[in-house]
This record gives structure tokens, C-alpha cells and sequence, in this order.
């Protein structure tokens, strides 16, 4: 990170009363974690926090173990402060209808990892060789003047271990390693975080993946797995769409696929579209033609389209 950024940051957080923290919508673990990490910090600095993300406001279920969510804010609550500071977006587009909130703001600190973040902050903290945004948050805690206690600690390794596929995905590194080694140090129990976020799935959330998995089709020719999930569906199992966050792994599965997609359709009649790759294959670039972004192994987009069969075949061709 840039030291002249960290220290305009931490000029900006000391001048500071209030601080309004977003995470983008339909956040991950990364999202949550860094989100709650940081509320928590501030908050313990003595600061007035406004923390949380457009609807759906509910966060997975999943994620309901982690401290700090009693200083969340639902989005109807949310209003402008002295600083704003946005995590693991990587434009404003992903903030929905609290973009607004943000921007208007006195000054934006902008604390993301995506490669293609347009660094739309008064002060950007964007490393795009960080395995997570929750990793940058940990790096950057002592330069901005925060300290990190135990339950900030545990929101910002769930946010590295969920967006690195639990130190399995490309984006781990030594670095990314030696950072969960501290945090664990610090007393982070890994299997807690285990059994929390992986083993903590209700029988009819289990129950959907596997009508999913029966449906799944695979295009040897394109190499490419993918699946889907209506409305209907999710009626039908009474599950709901923020506990899907990690079905798409379960597709990666799949010998000899190249990329993964599932097709969401949400409430209002648009389809989501979450894709997954192999390292070999840059998935990003395929996301942001669409009008989406992501990584080069995790990204997505939401289609133009308000059929999932069309959206499948706009994919495909």
C-alpha cells in the first residue's frame, strides 16, 4: 500500500467524529468480516459508527456467529457522516442505492482489493495482490491508529479464510499465511471459524444444492459447469437467497471444467451471474463485458437479460 494513501487515511479517521462503513451488496465473508472488524475498531476508539450494506440487509446466515452486529445499521438508517469508508467494492455501482450516502460524505476512504477497482475515494487503500480486503484492513490497522482486539481479529480471519476458499484458492500467499498465523496467535480458534461458516447448513439449504447438482449441465466443448436457482426454487425449499453465497463451489467439483457459472435469479426478475474459473482462465475480463467485475477466478455480473435460459446462452455465446 501506498505510505503517503495510509497516512492521508489515518489524518482523515483522527479528524473524524462519525464514520459511516459499507460493504457492498449481497456481501461475502470478506465483506461482513471487514466491515465488522472495522466498525469494532472505531467504535473502541471512541468514534459514533454507522456500519452495514444495501438490501437484502440480512447477512447469511452462516455469519451470524461474528461480534459487532450490533453495530450494524439497516439501510433505511443509514445516513452521511464525517467520513465514509467503503470495503471490498470496487465502485460505487456496488453500493446500490447507499452510493449516495457514501459519496456525500466529508471524505472516502476506499479499502479494496478488486484489480478492477476505479479508485473513486478521497483516499484509496487498494492492493490488488491481497488475498482479501480483511487482509488489508490487518495490515493497515496500526498505521491508521486502530487497534485490533480479539473479536475484530476473528471477523477479519473469517473474511481471509472465506475469500481465499479456506487457503486453497490462487490468491493465498506466504504473506496471506503468515498474517492467519498472527491472527491465530492471538487466540482465533481456526476450527470455530470452521464449523461456523462451512458446517453450519440447514437440511433444506443442503437439500437445494443437491436439486441444483441433479440439474447442473456441463459443456464439454466449452468446458464449462453451470447451474441455476428461480425464485420458485428457492420457495419450494424455503431457502433463502443470501444462505447460496457458497453453492457455486460446490459445481467446481467437476473434472475438467474450466469455468463455473450459476445463474440467480432474483426477486425482481433479474438474473445474477456468479462465475468461477481455474487459474489458467481469466474470468474477470469475461465479467466486466458484461458489465460486471470480480477477479481473475471470482467474479460475476448481473445480465441484461430477465430469462436464465437467455442469460445462459448470452454466456455461452
Amino acid at each position: 500500500m501506498d505510505e503517503l494513501e495510509l497516512k492521508r487515511a489515518a489524518e482523515l479517521i483522527s479528524d473524524s467524529g462519525s464514520v459511516l462503513l459499507l460493504g457492498h451488496q449481497y456481501p461475502d465473508g470478506d465483506a461482513i468480516g471487514s466491515v465488522l472488524a472495522l466498525a469494532i475498531a472505531l467504535a473502541g476508539g471512541g468514534r459514533t459508527v454507522m456500519a452495514g450494506w444495501p438490501e437484502p440487509f440480512d447477512p447469511p446466515p452462516k455469519y451470524r456467529f461474528l461480534p459487532g452486529q450490533e453495530l450494524l445499521s439497516r439501510p433505511e438508517e443509514i445516513r452521511p457522516a464525517d467520513l465514509a469508508v467503503t470495503l471490498d467494492c470496487s465502485n460505487p455501482e456496488r453500493l446500490a442505492d447507499l452510493s449516495g450516502h457514501a459519496l456525500e460524505c466529508g471524505a472516502l476512504i476506499n479499502i479494496d482489493h478488486h484489480p478492477d477497482n476505479s479508485r473513486f475515494g478521497t483516499v484509496n487503500l487498494v492492493d490488488e495482490k491481497a488475498s482479501a480486503t480483511a487482509e488489508i484492513v490487518y495490515r493497515a490497522a496500526g498505521d491508521l491508529g486502530l487497534s485490533l482486539n480479539g473479536d475484530s481479529a476473528l471477523c477479519l480471519y473469517t473474511g481471509i479464510v472465506t475469500d481465499t476458499g479456506r487457503f486453497q484458492f490462487t490468491n493465498t500467499t506466504a504473506r496471506t499465511l503468515r498474517i492467519a498465523s498472527e491472527i491465530v496467535s492471538k487466540g482465533v480458534e481456526p476450527n470455530y471459524v470452521f464449523e461456523s461458516v462451512y458446517q453450519s447448513d440447514r437440511l433444506e439449504y443442503i437439500r437445494l444444492t443437491g436439486q441444483v447438482m441433479i440439474e447442473a449441465v456441463y459443456d464439454p466443448e466449452l468446458e464449462l459447469v453451470y447451474g441455476w436457482l428461480r425464485q420458485s426454487d428457492l420457495e419450494r425449499f424455503a431457502v433463502n437467497m443470501n444462505e447460496t453465497e457458497d453453492l457455486i463451489d460446490e459445481l467446481r467439483a467437476l473434472k475438467g471444467h474450466r469455468v463455473v457459472a450459476l445463474f440467480k435469479e432474483l426477486p425482481d426478475g433479474v438474473v445474477r451471474v456468479s462465475l468461477r474459473s481455474r487459474a489458467d482462465t481469466d474470468i474477470g475480463v469475461v465479467a466486466r463485458r458484461f458489465g460486471g467485475g470480480g477477479h481473475r477466478v471470482a467474479a460475476g455480473y448481473t445480465s441484461e437479460l430477465r430469462s436464465i435460459d437467455e442469460a445462459i446462452e448470452e454466456l455461452k455465446g
